[in-house]
C-alpha cells in the first residue's frame, strides 16, 4: 500500500509542479524541453532524487490555464484554496480527494527566468487510518527543443 500512495503522492507532486509552473502570468515560460529534479523525503526518510522530463508546448506557454490540470481524477477531485503571486514567487495549496482519501499540498515557486524556475513542496496524504507526507524541492530548466 506505501508504494501505491507513494506513486501517487509523486504523481499529485508533479501534477502541481505543473500547475505552479504553468499558471504564472508575469513570466512567460520559454516553450519546449523542461528538465525537472525533484530531491526531498518522504515520511521523514531521504527519498530517491527523480528526474523527469517534459514538453511544453507553446499553447501551453501562451494559455497555461489550459495545462493546469492534466489528469482527469485531478481536475475531478482537486480545488485550489488560496493562490498568491508575488513578484517572482508563487504561493499555492491545493486540496485533492474522495471518500476517505484526501491530500493536502502548499508550494511555493520563484521563476528565475523563462528557462528555469525553483521551488519547495509540502504533500500530506490522508487514505483512510494510513498517512504519508512529503517534503520536496524542485529545480526545473529548460534544455531544449522538444523532439519531433
Amino acid at each position: 500500500m506505501t508504494t501505491a500512495l507513494g506513486a501517487t503522492a509523486c504523481a499529485l507532486v508533479s501534477a502541481t509542479c505543473l500547475f505552479a509552473t504553468l499558471a504564472r502570468a508575469e513570466v512567460i515560460l520559454q516553450p519546449g524541453l523542461w528538465e525537472e529534479i525533484e530531491t526531498g523525503s518522504e515520511n521523514g526518510q531521504p527519498a530517491r532524487s527523480e528526474t523527469s522530463m517534459r514538453c511544453m508546448t507553446p499553447e501551453e506557454a501562451r494559455q497555461p490555464s489550459r495545462a493546469v490540470v492534466f489528469d482527469e481524477t485531478l481536475r475531478k477531485h482537486c480545488k485550489a484554496l488560496d493562490y498568491k503571486r508575488s513578484g517572482d514567487d508563487l504561493t499555492l495549496r491545493m486540496q485533492c480527494g474522495s471518500q476517505g482519501f484526501t491530500v493536502n499540498i502548499g508550494a511555493t515557486f520563484t521563476f528565475h527566468s523563462p528557462q528555469h524556475y525553483s521551488g519547495v513542496m509540502k504533500v500530506a496524504i490522508r487514505l483512510a487510518t494510513m498517512k504519508f507526507s512529503a517534503d520536496k524541492t524542485i529545480d526545473a530548466k529548460r534544455i531544449g527543443d522538444c523532439k519531433k
